[in-house]
């Protein structure tokens, strides 16, 4: 089940199994994310991940 919420247009996402995502849009609907890493020192995009992620979007 989607969230209700409008689509924010300044948060790409396209991460459809989390809760957040807004529908057929590749956008998330919260008003803003946290964003983090678990590296001390990350050198690509691989090490950083959305801890506002909750599953709940197409998929779950």
């Amino acid at each position: 089940m989607n969230h209700e919420c409008t689509a924010n247009y300044s948060i790409h996402c396209t991460v459809k199994d989390c809760k957040y995502h807004k529908g057929d849009e590749n956008f998330c609907s919260l008003d803003a994310i946290h964003v983090a890493t678990d590296e001390k020192n990350p050198k690509d995009e691989k090490c950083v991940d959305c801890k506002s992620f909750e599953r709940g979007g197409l998929f779950s």
